[in-house]
């Protein structure tokens, strides 16, 4: 296992742990070098982290001038040695590429949504039908080779050849320089360097017009008006394509969770979800870390909304705004519109933790509301009723974090006296009485009084399960102490107490209802 080494520079850069073949098995930035470096022997007992130390046999460092220079060089890094540690994402199949593939002795052009290193890039692109089109120009007017390795070794000309797209590389119908002038001139293109090869595709056009070779001349006129008329802008997705996109997390020890949202034309235009384990300690740097991975290969929109600013903020904002040679924001919506959406992908986050690792989430809410039990059954109890009348109360059920509707129960309360500490004190002993075995939390919808009744039943029955009560407006939490808390907002503990806690009233005042249709006017 590496050791740790205490003549570290204190001073912002990158470090890099390396395994004894050389692999980059992590990259980090660091505001000071010598701290940051130390905390991860100070934690190897986490085994994610001891997993990284066993593996790395050396640790290598670089100093920035500044903060801001050791983040431009981490994103830098990580791409070019995708660190097997580090956050990675896959590319998103929405936006493909356009590559040519410098690389190899005659370069082809393909559409193509994973790159090979040292290939020319064009994108991402709006949508697969812009990016075969694209293919369809330049293969038209620069006659690149679109076959696979398999079929250009075949060495026999192909239809692309014969109708004019190919200058058949593959069959030596074309010798090695000027098949790669043409690459070049295709690279130029698409980098809108288009002036020298105007000009000469004009020279050719009235050379052959007055050699009277009309048809060739017809043929490099509609090349000309192609090339003069294409613009590259119409294709990149980059180009506000996306208004905005909405990015939440949530970091639960070393698993990451985000949502994404993207807004176009102010509407939900597309979603993802992802769920990725990480070295960072606190959620601002997970979220760092995981925006300059997304965008790597994303279209960067004019506005990224975020449920809290990551680390450094202003920094990676100038950083992608540099990358999309435009003004790139970043911010936490207060209000209006885009408010709602953010607390949309908040929903959509909570829902998500519960369904992908209930565990992690639940060992947090055991963690934040000193429970004993790990809280991976919940039943929640309402009572409704209008003026006393038609009283009734309903339960739900939640096993790690989803709804068992099968479990859910109503009642009609018969015999206790007025009020709703008394009509809950009937419906918690009739559910105990009737099914002995607790869950291992109890919510309650209410507040301190309603607290005290079920602590009552509690004691009476000898039940062993954890208590709650949440109380609407504030959204406070009693604690079975006496004590209590309020949430933040965006938290997923009070998404999933909200949840259940609507979903018991939800079902108590349907059933009043129905109980009041039924009845005579």
């Amino acid at each position: 296992m590496l050791k740790n080494s205490a003549d570290l520079p204190e001073r912002p850069g990158i470090y890099i742990f390396r395994s004894a073949a050389g692999k980059a098995l992590y990259v980090g930035k660091a505001v000071n070098l010598r701290r940051r470096v130390a905390h991860y022997f100070q934690k190897k007992d986490d085994p994610l982290i001891r997993s990284l130390l066993e593996r790395s046999a050396t640790l290598e460092t670089i100093v920035t001038e500044a903060e801001a220079d050791a983040l431009l060089l981490e994103s830098n890094l990580v791409h070019s040695y995708l660190p097997p540690f580090n956050i990675r994402l896959k590319d998103d199949k929405s936006f493909p590429f356009i590559e040519i593939t410098l690389a190899d002795d005659f370069p082809g052009i393909y559409f193509s949504r994973h790159i090979s290193p040292g290939s020319f890039i064009v994108g991402p692109l709006v949508n697969a039908g812009k990016a075969r089109s694209l293919i369809d120009t330049v293969t038209r007017l620069f006659r690149l080779r679109t076959c696979g390795a398999a079929l250009f070794r075949k060495g026999i000309p192909c239809l692309y050849f014969h109708i004019e797209r190919c200058s058949a590389p593959c069959a030596g119908r074309v010798e090695r320089s000027r098949y790669c002038g043409q690459v070049a001139d295709a690279v130029d293109f698409l980098k809108g360097r288009k002036g020298k090869l105007l000009a000469r595709l004009k020279g050719r056009m009235r050379s052959l017009a007055r050699r009277q070779d009309f048809e060739r001349a017809q043929k490099a006129k509609e090349d000309l008006e192609l090339m003069d008329g294409f613009s590259l802008r119409s294709c990149i997705s980059a180009r506000g394509r996306i208004d905005s996109d909405v990015i939440v997390s949530c970091l639960l020890g070393r698993e990451a969770f985000f949502v994404h949202l993207a807004l176009s034309g102010g509407r939900v235009s597309k979603n993802g979800f992802f769920h990725l384990q990480t070295l960072r300690d606190s959620e601002d740097e997970a979220l760092r870390e995981f925006l300059i991975d997304f965008y790597r290969l994303r279209p960067l929109p004019g506005e990224i909304l975020v449920s809290m600013l990551p680390a450094q903020a202003k920094e990676l904002a100038d950083f992608f705004s540099k990358r999309a040679e435009r003004r790139v924001r970043m911010r936490v919506p207060q209000r209006g519109k885009k408010k709602n959406v953010l607390d949309l992908a908040m929903r959509n986050l909570a829902f998500f933790v519960q369904k992908s690792d209930f565990r992690v989430l639940g060992e947090e809410i055991q963690k934040m509301l000193r429970l004993r039990h790990f809280p991976a059954q919940i039943e929640g109890f309402d009572i409704s009723h209008l003026g006393e009348m038609n009283r009734v109360g309903a339960q739900v059920v939640f096993k790690n974090g989803r709804p068992e509707k099968r479990l859910y129960r109503s009642y009609i309360i018969r015999a206790a006296a007025p009020g709703d500490t008394e009509a809950l004190k009937e419906v918690l002993n009739r559910r105990f009485r009737r099914e002995p075995s607790p869950p291992d939390l109890l919510l309650i919808d209410g507040g301190l009084p309603q607290l005290g009744v079920a602590r009552q039943v509690k004691a009476d029955l000898g039940l062993s399960c954890d208590l709650l009560a949440l109380a609407k407006g504030e959204e406070r939490i009693f604690l079975e102490d006496g004590t209590s808390l309020v949430p933040p907002g965006g938290s997923l503990l009070r998404h999933l107490l909200q949840n259940i806690r609507d979903e018991v009233h939800r079902r108590a005042v349907t059933h009043h209802r129905r109980r009041r249709e039924m009845l005579p006017s």
